[in-house]
This record gives structure tokens, C-alpha cells and sequence, in this order.
């Protein structure tokens, strides 16, 4: 049953736009690819990168009149979200929310009164006296881009403070929870997912995002049942996420990401559960292991008219059905170096047959695409 128009407005809308379909909404795209596969789902309007982001203020008036909702990257424009929410309802965080979910020392404050860990901070001008690690991170940020280790003269550097900042590097498995709120202050846990970050055979850079693996790890979904209550009277709507380490001495909160995340579909695949229906249960039930990837171009090349993913174009529009390729560029675009490429999927039983489908199917692109890569 059709739920009515939703404009979809980020970098990337394909896979919000899945979901959207699969609870029943009738999605329209504004994003920076339009990729193949996206035009196939819904209508779709491109925009400039050069345009990024205040050029979807201007799109967004010609889609249909509806709610809209935003994925990744708007969540760091909040001027650009209270922009087009002024003439449509939002269907997520508004900009006050978004304000204090990049707050730093605010979501610290709060998980370590609930009980949860936090990294210690380093306030420019003060240099650590111990030997632990550091790293350096963009305070406007998403995917993990701008991420790296921290040097001696970077806690010298002040003039960088309100751009970045110095965090302790936790060493621990990089998992993200995801989490919908459909009333004020009752947010419920939809799933875990496992991190894929700057995996190699994926071409991304260090700390880079490049995908998730469902799980089904009952310890560590009750270990983070309680970390939404330290959100509470914040004004977290709708779905959003919640990147964590997950370490011996229980999950570090990274950061909040106060929107739809990237690792919603491999939850619903998983679960067979649309988060947007909101008609689930309190609790998922896992039917299998899925997992995505994120493919990095490891040159510039054109890419090409047909391969490995046509099928997956072809039968985009089935729904439920896990295809192995997603956000499929156009025959004839031009790819740069260090550019996100294409989506992989893989389906298993364990997330070690998740993780070497996934492999495999690097390794073919990198065939196609021209990458010699060693034996």
C-alpha cells in the first residue's frame, strides 16, 4: 500500500530510496550521481557537485509536494536542511538536533553520565604526555573522509580547532547501531552491523568507510539497549545511527550519525524488515548474513557498457531481492582515482562467507576495470 510521495535529498539517495519503496513510499531523488540503477527506482534530479550542498535548496522546489527526508552529508548543513524544511515536513532530525548531535563534548558528557565510554579529547595547545594513539578528524565530516593519525605539531596547531578535532584512537572492531524513535524519547535498536573501514582490496583510503556486515551477536545488541537512554530530551526523530567501537571494556560511542545511514538496507535484507513501515517488532529476526562494499576506483577509467552488474540494473526495481550490485554509474562516465565506484552485495551464513564473496568480487571488478592486482 502506497504511503504517499517522499523527496529523498543527499549525496547518495539510491539506497534510501529502496527503502522508502519497500515501506511503501513513493520516493523522488536528489542527489550527486543519479546513478543508473536510482533512475530505474524513482524519478531522479542530479546535482552539480560544484552546486554541493546549497544547490538542492533550488532542486528540491521542483520535486512533488510531500515530506522529505536527507541521507549522508546533510547532516553537516543544517542551514540547507532548515532551507526545504521550511515549505515540507521533515521526516528526521531538524537543525537544533543536528546542532548538538555534532557536539562533541555534549555527546560525551551524556554517554559517560549513562554509564558508556567515550575517547578523551585533546583541546589544541596541549600536548599529551602519554604514548597513546591520536587521531585528527574533520568536525564536519562523513564516511570517514579526512581521517588521520594525529602528529605533535597537530596539538600545536590552533588555528584548526573549530574544523577539527583530536581524538583517542580506540582499538577495538568498528560496528555501527542502528536505531528508529518513533516518539519522543522512545528509541528502539533495529540491528548491529560489523564496519567495513579502509579495507584494502576496496581501494579506500585509511579510516575510510566502505561498507557493513549484518550480525547477529545477541551480547553486543544488549550492550547498546541502554545507549539511546543517554540521548534522551535531545530530539532524535525518525532513524539514525550510532558509530561504536567495540572493545573489552564494553562499546566506545565514536560519534552519532543523526540521519539515514548506510547500513539500513543491509539490516532490512537481513531481517526482511522495512525500518520506514514502522510496523516491526521490538525485535528483528535475522534470516541471514549480508553484507555491502563500498568499491573505490584504484585509477581513472570510463566506465564501460556493460559487465558483472547488468543483471543487478536489469532487475533493480524487484524490491527484496539482494541483488550483487547497487548504485550503478551510466556506460560512459568518467571515473576518478579514489572516487566511490559501485556497491557490492554478498549474502552467506557466516560473515566470513559474507567477506570472501565480497572479495571475489572486488577482484573481478578490478579485472574489468583494468587493475592488475597481485596473485
Amino acid at each position: 500500500m502506497m504511503r504517499g510521495p517522499l523527496l529523498i535529498v543527499g549525496a547518495s539517495g539510491r539506497a534510501a530510496a529502496a527503502s522508502a519503496i519497500r515501506a511503501g513510499f513513493d520516493p523522488f531523488v536528489i542527489d550527486l550521481f543519479a546513478d543508473a540503477d536510482t533512475q530505474r527506482l524513482c524519478p531522479v534530479l542530479k546535482c552539480d557537485p560544484s552546486d554541493y550542498p546549497h544547490g538542492f535548496i533550488p532542486l528540491a522546489e521542483n520535486a512533488p509536494a510531500g515530506p522529505w527526508m536527507y541521507t549522508g552529508g546533510l547532516e553537516n548543513h543544517p542551514e540547507v536542511v532548515e532551507a526545504i524544511s521550511k515549505y515540507r515536513v521533515l521526516l528526521g532530525n531538524d537543525y537544533e538536533v543536528l546542532q548538538t548531535a555534532r557536539n562533541e563534548r555534549l555527546i560525551a558528557e551524556r554517554v559517560r553520565h549513562a554509564g558508556g565510554n567515550f575517547p578523551a579529547t585533546a583541546e589544541p595547545g596541549s600536548i599529551p604526555s602519554d604514548d597513546r594513539i591520536w587521531i585528527r578528524k574533520p568536525r564536519n565530516s562523513s564516511g570517514g573522509r579526512g581521517i588521520r593519525i594525529a602528529e605533535k605539531h597537530d596539538f600545536e596547531n590552533t588555528t584548526t580547532a573549530m574544523r577539527e578535532m583530536l581524538q583517542v584512537f580506540i582499538h577495538g572492531d568498528p560496528m555501527s547501531a542502528i536505531y528508529f524513535t518513533r516518539k519522543p524519547d522512545q528509541h528502539r535498536l533495529f540491528g548491529i552491523t560489523r564496519q567495513l573501514v579502509g579495507t584494502t582490496w576496496l581501494h579506500a583510503k585509511n579510516f575510510e568507510y566502505t561498507g557493513n556486515i549484518s550480525t547477529m551477536d545477541e551480547k553486543i545488541e544488549r550492550s547498546m539497549q541502554i545507549s539511546p537512554l543517554a540521548f534522551n530530551g535531545m530530539g532524535f526523530e525518525f532513524v539514525w545511527g550510532e558509530d561504536f567501537i567495540r572493545t573489552s571494556k564494553g562499546p566506545f560511542t565514536i560519534e552519532i550519525n543523526p540521519r539515514y545511514t548506510a547500513a539500513i538496507e543491509v539490516l532490512e535484507h537481513a531481517t526482511g524488515t522495512a525500518i520506514m513501515a514502522e510496523d516491526w517488532l521490538e525485535r528483528t529476526c535475522h534470516r541471514c548474513v549480508i553484507a555491502k562494499g563500498i568499491y573505490y576506483a584504484p585509477h581513472s577509467f570510463t566506465f564501460p557498457e556493460s559487465g558483472a552488474w547488468d543483471d543487478s540494473l536489469a532487475n533493480c526495481t524487484d524490491d527484496w531481492t539482494l541483488h550483487h550490485y547497487a548504485d550503478i554509474p551510466h556506460a560512459g562516465s568518467k571515473i576518478e582515482v579514489g572516487q566511490p565506484v559501485i556497491t557490492i552485495f554478498a549474502e552467506g551464513e557466516t560473515e566470513t562467507d559474507c567477506l570472501q564473496l565480497l572479495q571475489r568480487r572486488a577482484a573481478e571488478l578490478d579485472r574489468l576495470f583494468g587493475w592488475e592486482t597481485s596473485p
